[in-house]
C-alpha cells in the first residue's frame, strides 16, 4: 500500500500492488471507454519499430557512458549523462505494458451489450493512474537531463573536443529525447483520459490504495503534441518581404548627445602586445612550453596578469592538454593545430 504521508509515493520502487479484486455492478458501460482508452495507448507505446528505437539508443548511450567513464569522469556534462542512463535503467524496472494489460483483462467484454457485470475495484485503476504518473515523470526526468547535457556537450564540439564520440553522444541524446516526449506525450493523454472514471470503480475499503492526505492531479500536461512530434516536415512559414532601399536619408528623430570617446594613446596600446599564436605555439616543443608556463601561473593564487588562460575554466584546460597529449603520439601536425584554435578561440 502506498506509504502515508509521501507526496511522490508514485516514485517509490517497491510500490505494492493492491489485490486484484471484482465485484458486480450494475452500470458497466463507461467500461468500453476505458478498454479502448488502454488499447489504443498499448498500440501506440508498444509499436515494434518505436520501441526497437527506444531501447537501442537507450543502449548505445550506455555503452558510451562506460567506454569513456574514465576520460569524462570530472566533466559536469558527463555526470548528467550519468543520470540519464540511470533514468533509462529506472525506466526498464517500469513495466506499465504489463501492468495495463492485466487490467485490461479484467474490465468487461466490449462486445457485451449487458449494463450489468464485473469491474476491478478502484484500489486496481488507482494504482494504473500510479504507473501513468512514473512513466510521466520519468520521461520529464529523462528530457531534463537530454537538455542538461547536450548544452554542455555542444560547447566542447564548438571547442573541437573529442568531436567524433562528442557527436555520436550529441545524435543519440537528441534521438532520446524526441521519443521520450512522444511517449510521454502518450502516457499524458491516457491519464487525462482515463482520470475522470475514477467514481465509476467500486471502493472496497478494506483495499484501499490511497491515503485520505494523498490525491492524485487531475490533469498531466503534455510536453508537446502528438502531432507536432510526428510530422515530418514544419509548418510553412509567411515571409513579408523586405522593401527595396533605394536612397538614404538622414533621419530627422532626436537620437540624443553624440559623445566622443578618445582612443587609447599608443603607448597604452603597446603596454600589453597582442596574443600571437602563429609565434608563440610554432611547434610542438612551444606548446609544450606554453603548456608549463601556463600552468604554474594559473597554479598561483592569485595568478599573474601575464597568465594569458585565466578566464578558462579548470576542466577545460585539463581538457586541452588531456587531448593534445592523446592526440602527439600519433599526429603531433594534428594536436598542435587542435591546441592552437583552441587557444585562439579563448583569447581575444
Amino acid at each position: 500500500m502506498a506509504s502515508s504521508g509521501n507526496p511522490c509515493f508514485w516514485n517509490e520502487f517497491e510500490l505494492k500492488k493492491p489485490p486484484l479484486v471484482t465485484l458486480q455492478v450494475e452500470n458497466t458501460g463507461f467500461a468500453k471507454h476505458v478498454y479502448v482508452d488502454i488499447n489504443r495507448f498499448l498500440l501506440q507505446q508498444c509499436g515494434e519499430k518505436e520501441t526497437k528505437e527506444f531501447d537501442e539508443t537507450a543502449a548505445l548511450i550506455g555503452r558510451l557512458m562506460a567506454r569513456r567513464k574514465n576520460s569524462f569522469r570530472n566533466v559536469p556534462g558527463f555526470r548528467t549523462v550519468c543520470k540519464l542512463n540511470a533514468a533509462l535503467c529506472r525506466l526498464l524496472r517500469l513495466d506499465l505494458a504489463r501492468d495495463l494489460e492485466q487490467f485490461r483483462g479484467t474490465l468487461p467484454d466490449v462486445c457485451d451489450g449487458d449494463s450489468d457485470g464485473v469491474l476491478p475495484t478502484r484500489s486496481s485503476f488507482q494504482f494504473i493512474l500510479v504507473r501513468l504518473l512514473s512513466f510521466y515523470h520519468l520521461h520529464e526526468r529523462i528530457r531534463e537531463c537530454c537538455i542538461s547535457a547536450a548544452t554542455y556537450f555542444t560547447q566542447l564540439l564548438r571547442n573541437n573536443f573529442f568531436m567524433d564520440f562528442v557527436t555520436l553522444l550529441l545524435a543519440a541524446i537528441a534521438k532520446i529525447n524526441k521519443l521520450s516526449t512522444l511517449q510521454a506525450s502518450h502516457s499524458a493523454d491516457l491519464y487525462n483520459r482515463l482520470w475522470p472514471q475514477v467514481p465509476n470503480f467500486p471502493q472496497v475499503e478494506k483495499h484501499r490504495f490511497l491515503m485520505d492526505n494523498q490525491d492524485l492531479p487531475a490533469k498531466l500536461s503534455s510536453p508537446v503534441s502528438t502531432k507536432e512530434v510526428t510530422s515530418p516536415t514544419p509548418a510553412p512559414v509567411l515571409m513579408k518581404p523586405k522593401e527595396v532601399v533605394t536612397r538614404v536619408e538622414r533621419a530627422k528623430s532626436d537620437v540624443g548627445t553624440v559623445i566622443a570617446r578618445k582612443e587609447p594613446s599608443n603607448t597604452l596600446r603597446s603596454a600589453k602586445p597582442k596574443f600571437n599564436a602563429a609565434e608563440v605555439l610554432a611547434t610542438v616543443e612551444d606548446a609544450q612550453r606554453f603548456i608549463a608556463r601556463e600552468t604554474k601561473a594559473r597554479n598561483q593564487n592569485p595568478p599573474p596578469e601575464s597568465c594569458l588562460t585565466m578566464r578558462i575554466s579548470k576542466h577545460e584546460w585539463l581538457a586541452a592538454q588531456t587531448l593534445f597529449q592523446r592526440k602527439l603520439g600519433k599526429d603531433p601536425a594534428k594536436a598542435l593545430s587542435i591546441f592552437r584554435k583552441f587557444i585562439i578561440s579563448k583569447i581575444k
